[in-house]
């Protein structure tokens, strides 16, 4: 299934490939950019969410940008990769740390922090077994099928395909809708639920390799 974002990437890319910024410059880039977005959910306000999903589009977008000028370019480091994956590790948590805050100083509800911390916790999860596979050098569960190690063969069942569908890449899409909607409150307890249920079928679906011996 291809990205939506992947899509709105190919203009921008086409743009940075004339600039001299280096695919890790790009990455540190579309990082600033997910900061800044975390900065603007802390406000709490309809406009503050706005700003803050506009911003997280943003780091999307350049967060593609970065492999597709590595790509051109025939400048892809195993360090890149690295670098790229840990900046969305981080993008993501603080993403959902925002918005809790956010919407707690907007409801004054304190379960919304629950609710807040268990959606990070499911996204940081999530993301950590993603850095578990690439200690493996095992193809990621994002952007395609997962790919087992070399020379296992995996079948793709109907999970794989969920999986698939899930990580495709246009979250930030939907955060944007549920921010023009005023609706973060719905979001992130949607996100409570559903990063920790990604979070489990991926551990289920992955466990056996990434516990094989290598």
């Amino acid at each position: 299934m291809r990205s939506i974002n992947r899509i709105l990437s190919k203009p921008t890319t086409c743009l940075l490939l004339k600039t001299p910024l280096s695919p890790n410059q790009i990455t540190l880039l579309s990082g600033a950019a997910g900061i800044l977005a975390f900065l603007a959910f802390l406000f709490g306000t309809k406009m503050g969410f706005i700003l803050g999903a506009l911003l997280f589009e943003a780091f999307y977008v350049l967060d593609n940008c970065d492999g597709e000028v590595a790509r051109t370019k025939g400048k892809s480091t195993k360090f890149g990769s690295w670098l790229d994956t840990s900046v969305d590790y981080l993008v993501h948590v603080l993403a959902f740390v925002g918005i809790g805050i956010g919407v707690y100083r907007r409801t004054l509800n304190s379960v919304i922090l629950i609710i807040g911390a268990v959606a990070t916790i499911g996204v940081f999860l999530s993301f950590f077994i993603v850095m578990m596979q690439k200690t493996k050098d095992y193809g990621l569960a994002v952007y395609g099928m997962p790919k087992a190690p070399k020379g296992i063969i995996k079948k793709i069942g109907g999970l794989d395909k969920l999986v698939d569908v899930l990580s495709v890449g246009d979250f930030s899409i939907a955060l944007l809708l549920f921010a023009l909607f005023d609706k973060m409150e719905l979001l992130l307890w949607l996100a409570a639920f559903g990063a920790n249920l990604f979070f489990i079928i991926l551990l289920g679906l992955n466990y056996r390799y990434l516990t094989a011996r290598t």
